[in-house]
């Protein structure tokens, strides 16, 4: 019995060294598999962002391409397709055609469709809020459409504005309108290189949309202005224009760039709709950028406002033709239509206001203690700009530090500003708060 146990040992010694060693990797592997689970990212937050993301790229198959270079490629596809149809009466405009340039988002593909409105809707959109519209061409025309594709009832205005209406297609959400095709007086394009012979003229215009509002149209917003800016700047300094404030220095060393990228921006941004803005016209300050980045040198090249100012510098023309005479030395375009239209030009127009009115206001203002203390502020000029000088001159005199201020609670008879100048200098301070071109 003996001679037997000491037979068994070593084997025993075998199983227990195994064993030991099998505890041992299983416990090596536990400390492994523990440590993998602790560094591991098992956030829903963070994949969830990456899924929801505007970063397509990691989905498999998807095109890549430049939402700006499809705006661009929708703007040609327009200009180059066959003219816009229209139906008169008695020599009146009844009913006309509008093109529209439509991306598919996942595709990147671009095509045509078009739709009829009646001129009566149209003049009637204010009172009604119903535009009908015909996305089908009669079969007599089906001769002129063979690349065009009808989208029929899902085509929706969500808000009407002539060349810059606010389009959706519903029930598609993967398609988006890119550019439009409009019918325009030729009558209000003189001296424009697009104007037609004809009573009526198709002029190319990418509509503001949320489809457009994107970090990408917005930058490019930012960047087309700044390159604008800089070659106003440029060639008013290559033609050393003086400013008037102080003759010693030119004219670029007087007027910061800073409130003519505000400015225009805030021309363009509409009262009763910063006056319901829940966010200091953020939204409506980009809205405008996407504009910009959108259209470029066509940013809004066909639009007027009531009181007759039309371009991106929204310039009324005595005003303009006033600038032209007073700095013969910068040489602007002398046509009104052609100088409004041409950006570098308006914004060395603007330049040239601001210097002026500087100018003015400060050599009639009685408050020497005011300029003294303030010299003249960034809001007198953008007063100015919207109301002329004069009552910029009278606030000043009157009211001194408070110049602004006190009239914002009076009544309209005791006011010396007019309210829609009170709302414009509120735009100006509220744009010029956000700093849109911080990163510029």
């Amino acid at each position: 019995m003996k001679k037997e146990i000491n037979l068994l040992r070593p084997r025993e010694n075998k199983i227990l060294s195994f064993l030991r060693f099998r505890s041992i990797s299983l416990l090596v592997m536990c400390f492994i598999i523990v440590g993998l689970f602790l560094r591991s990212d098992f956030s829903y937050t963070k994949e969830l962002a990456v899924i929801n993301s505007a970063d397509f790229s990691l989905i498999k198959n998807m095109p890549k391409y430049s939402l700006s270079d499809k705006i661009r490629e929708g703007q040609n596809l327009l200009r180059d397709s066959v003219p816009l149809l229209y139906r008169t009466r008695a020599g009146e405009l009844t009913s006309k055609q509008i093109a529209l340039a439509i991306l598919n988002i996942k595709t990147g593909e671009i095509f045509e469709t078009r739709l009829w409105v009646s001129e009566q809707d149209t003049r009637d959109y204010k009172k009604t809020g119903i535009i009908n519209i015909q996305t089908v061409s009669p079969p007599e025309e089906s001769i002129f459409h063979d690349d065009i594709v009808d989208v029929g009832s899902s085509l929706k205005i969500n808000w009407w504005n002539s060349f810059n209406t606010d389009y959706s297609i519903t029930d598609m959400p993967d398609l988006i309108v890119i550019a439009n095709k409009y019918l325009f007086p030729s009558k209000y394009l003189t001296g424009l290189s697009e104007k037609s012979s004809a009573p009526y003229t198709d002029i190319i215009y990418t509509p503001y949309s949320s489809a457009i509002h994107k970090k990408e149209i917005i930058n490019a917003g930012r960047a087309y202005l700044e390159e604008n800016i800089d070659k106003a700047f440029s060639e008013l300094t290559k033609k050393e224009v003086k400013s008037k404030v102080e003759s010693n220095l030119l004219i670029t060393d007087v007027i910061s760039k800073d409130i003519l990228r505000n400015i225009m921006v805030v021309e363009h941004i509409d009262p009763d709709g910063f006056r319901n803005s829940v966010d200091d016209g953020q939204f409506l300050g980009e809205r405008v950028l996407a504009i910009i980045g959108a259209n470029q040198e066509l940013a809004y090249r066909y639009t007027g406002s009531p009181a007759g100012a039309s371009g991106l510098a929204q310039f009324i023309e005595p005003t303009y033709d006033n600038m032209v005479s007073r700095y013969p030395e910068a040489k602007l375009i002398k046509d009104y239509n052609l100088g409004m239209a041409n950006h570098v030009n308006a914004i060395q127009a603007m330049v040239l206001f601001f210097d002026s009115h500087k100018k003015d206001i400060l050599s009639k203002i009685t408050r020497k203690d005011i300029t003294n203390s303030l010299g003249i502020t960034e809001e007198m000029l953008a007063a100015a700009y919207n109301g002329g000088p004069g009552r910029v001159v009278n606030s000043v005199n009157k009211l001194g530090l408070a110049w602004f201020s006190s009239q914002l609670n009076t009544s309209s008879a005791s006011r010396i500003f007019r309210q829609e100048t009170l709302d414009y200098i509120r735009k100006f301070q509220a744009i010029k708060n956000l700093d849109l071109f911080v990163h510029i």
